[in-house]
């Protein structure tokens, strides 16, 4: 039985440190530079299981270079690669990540290959009706809707890592028990809202257990049918925000395993995240749970 089954994005990414962003036509000399895995669902799984989850990744990989050193670092980190299926011809997905040195705000450029989208027979659905929970992201959406509905017959939470919107979305929104959104998502989803009133929106309209919304620095606010809240960030002196996300929903994930109650879940997602930006990429900065107690966030197990 797995802790965590993941069903998304899994990269490669190229990071590239600057002291600050180029103008057209010129030349500019890089400051750092990094290879290192990145994706969604893949970076919050290497966390996962570095915390000592038993975690689970399912996704497609090109028969490239690029799929052959992404299955590596995972596989590395522990992760079950049982159910990544190699796609002959295909390109794995990869990202060119621009770092600004004095913020560490980042950019990102990116490609991914359509022939490497998950299909609902890709999936473990013994593997997500045992699991502890499932987290998505929702990128290729019927797959993710099965996951969910699989999940659902045996009481297993689904997180959505909430992003984009594409037909589809709607009912997977309806089919999740945790939303946690990108900043942006409401406003995509709902033309207009604000991040706050959107997350208010999310828990009336698809009735999810609790709806999360990520505001980068400023921490996160979420709600549920008894309580709304802010939950401020960590200060920290940040080098790079690549990651910062994937590792809220980690810390998200392993706090509500642990059983925390929905303000600590955020506390201890934002001090996760907060602590992930102190270093360059999405990975190699992840702090320890040890890092994540001293910094004040409940200490689970």
């Amino acid at each position: 039985m797995f802790d965590v089954v993941g069903i998304g994005l899994n990269a490669v990414d190229y990071l590239v440190g600057l002291p600050r962003f180029p103008v057209p036509g010129e030349k500019l000399r890089m400051s750092a530079f990094a290879r290192e895995g990145g994706g969604q669902v893949a970076t919050a799984l290497v966390a996962l299981s570095r915390w000592g989850f038993r975690c689970k990744y399912v996704g497609n990989v090109g028969d490239d270079e690029h799929g052959r050193l992404s299955s590596l670092l995972l596989s590395r980190e522990g992760v079950d690669l049982a159910h990544v299926r190699t796609v002959p011809g295909a390109s794995s997905q990869f990202a060119v990540i621009l770092v600004e040195e004095e913020t560490g705000e980042r950019t990102i450029l990116w490609e991914r290959d359509p022939r490497i989208r998950v299909s609902p027979e890709d999936l473990p659905l013994d593997d997500i009706r045992r699991a502890r929970a499932i987290l998505l992201d929702g990128h290729d959406v019927l797959p993710a809707i099965t996951a969910a509905r699989t999940a659902r017959t045996t009481g297993v939470p689904v997180v959505l890592d909430a992003e984009k919107v594409q037909e589809g979305t709607e009912e997977l929104l309806s089919l999740c028990d945790h939303i946690v959104a990108a900043g942006h998502f409401p406003g995509l989803l709902l033309p207009g809202v604000s991040a706050e009133d959107g997350a208010r929106e999310i828990l009336v309209r698809y009735t999810p257990r609790t709806s999360t919304v990520t505001l980068g620095p400023r921490g996160a606010f979420g709600c549920n049918a008894r309580e709304e809240f802010f939950s401020p960030s960590i200060r920290v002196e940040a080098v790079d925000t690549t990651g910062a996300g994937d590792i809220f929903h980690a810390g998200f994930l392993y706090a509500l395993l642990e059983g925390l109650p929905y303000r600590e879940i955020l506390a201890f997602a934002n001090t996760a995240a907060g602590l992930s930006c102190r270093g360059m990429g999405g990975r190699a900065a992840i702090p320890t749970i040890e890092a994540i107690r001293a910094a004040g966030a409940s200490p689970g197990r």
